[in-house]
């Protein structure tokens, strides 16, 4: 399934913030982050991906079904004892409501896709010890 690009667009102004127990990191796609390589520093984690179980296939849902959707996502990542870090998608806009997601730490970038994919989303941001947000979409 193609990906219009007007999505793609938004993906790419989106802000991705990672809410840290000390900071609010701020992520743009493409652009290096000091404040994520030393999120990536401190944790020792050379990796990470933000993903959200919102508004699948960026078909939006009404807030009970976005946030149940979250919760199992919780679930899956407590269940499998991933590291995580809570955090939102906000488009700088205001035309597309905020996301709730998870920073999930020390992912690998096939892992990070396949938990995209199992949570019916179109895209994921990945990141490396770079600490350059890219975004990479799911479905071309």
């Amino acid at each position: 399934m193609a990906i219009p690009q007007r999505l793609v667009t938004n993906y790419r102004n989106t802000i991705y913030r990672i809410d840290t127990p000390s900071t609010a990191i701020e992520l743009r796609i493409d652009q290096f982050s000091q404040p994520l390589a030393q999120l990536l520093d401190e944790t020792q984690y050379a990796s990470a991906a933000v993903i959200s179980a919102y508004n699948p296939y960026s078909q939006q849902q009404d807030d009970q079904q976005n946030r149940k959707a979250h919760e199992a996502f919780r679930d899956f990542l407590d269940h499998h004892s991933y590291m995580f870090i809570e955090g939102m998608n906000i488009d700088p806009a205001g035309q597309w409501p905020i996301e709730k997601s998870f920073c999930i730490l020390g992912i690998k970038q096939t892992l990070a896709q396949a938990l995209g994919r199992r949570f019916r989303q179109n895209a994921i941001v990945w990141m490396n010890i770079e600490a350059i947000p890219r975004l990479i979409l799911l479905h071309r």
